[in-house]
């Protein structure tokens, strides 16, 4: 059944469905009390994180469909969120917009709105990740977790260290030129992969279903981010969608029938 495919996060190279998995730690750990310290100085750029503003170009697969598409993204602490789906030409495909992990989908093309509905919620409906907007930001800013305090710190070999910096999230770190670069994260159910990192943040993000968790439709996502700003000030606006006088109010259950990221032929 076709679905609305918003953003992964969480989700996420530039391919439609991407086979080579990203390396990962393989074998058993030991202790290393060094690797939080590793993980403060690789997630520096992260103290007082708040908000980010990028597009995001995403291409892979979610629940058996082809997905691609830009999305214009602002995030903010707090649950607000802006994620609009532009189309090479015309009104966007969609325009989610709202505050407090509640917002209000507008899809122009349709006529059709789902109000006040809980971002969480949106977003699992629509591509099975149960992501709220302050999830998503994080997952795509590689920060993980608001105020990180790393524990657990273990190692493989010399060039693999990693720390659980909260419930059902752990961060891995791979040593590269010399510096430990945030490389791949656990977030809940799902494998999130970076590269490409600019100024302390990645530019690529790859998300995709762990293999434990593989019995639900499968999502494998990756999204290159353009044009990155970090803590600048969203206008409010941006928070708010202006709802056409005679669009049709929809339920959950209603956007299973529409895909405005599946891959246009």
């Amino acid at each position: 059944m076709n679905r609305l495919f918003i953003v992964c996060s969480l989700l996420f190279v530039l391919s439609a469905c991407a086979t080579r998995l990203p390396p990962r730690p393989t074998g058993t750990p030991t202790p290393d009390p060094t690797a939080a310290d590793a993980f403060a100085t690789a997630a520096a750029s992260c103290q007082g994180f708040r908000s980010i503003e990028g597009e995001l170009s995403l291409a892979g697969r979610a629940g058996g469909e082809r997905v691609r598409g830009r999305i214009l993204t602002g995030l903010e602490s707090g649950g607000l969120v802006r994620l609009e789906a532009v189309a090479p030409f015309g009104a966007p495909f969609f325009i989610l917009a709202g505050r407090n992990e509640r917002a209000t989908l507008v899809l122009p093309r349709e006529r059709r709105v789902l109000k006040d509905t809980g971002v969480r919620d949106v977003l699992e409906r629509i591509t099975g990740l149960t992501l709220g907007a302050d999830d998503l930001r994080l997952v795509l800013s590689g920060c993980l977790v608001e105020h990180a305090a790393p524990a657990d710190g273990r190692r493989w070999g010399s060039e693999w260290k990693a720390v659980t910096v909260g419930p059902e999230r752990v961060a891995y770190l791979r040593l590269q030129n010399g510096q430990w670069i945030l490389s791949a994260a656990d977030y809940g159910p799902w494998h999130v992969d970076y590269a490409a990192h600019t100024n302390g943040f990645p530019r690529t993000v790859r998300v995709r279903r762990r293999a434990e968790a593989l019995a639900k439709a499968d999502i494998d996502i990756t999204a290159r981010i353009e044009q990155l700003e970090v803590n600048t000030q969203i206008n409010p606006l941006a928070w708010s969608v202006e709802v056409p006088s005679d669009a049709d109010a929809m339920t959950l259950d209603d956007l299973r029938s529409i895909a405005p990221l599946a891959e246009r032929k």
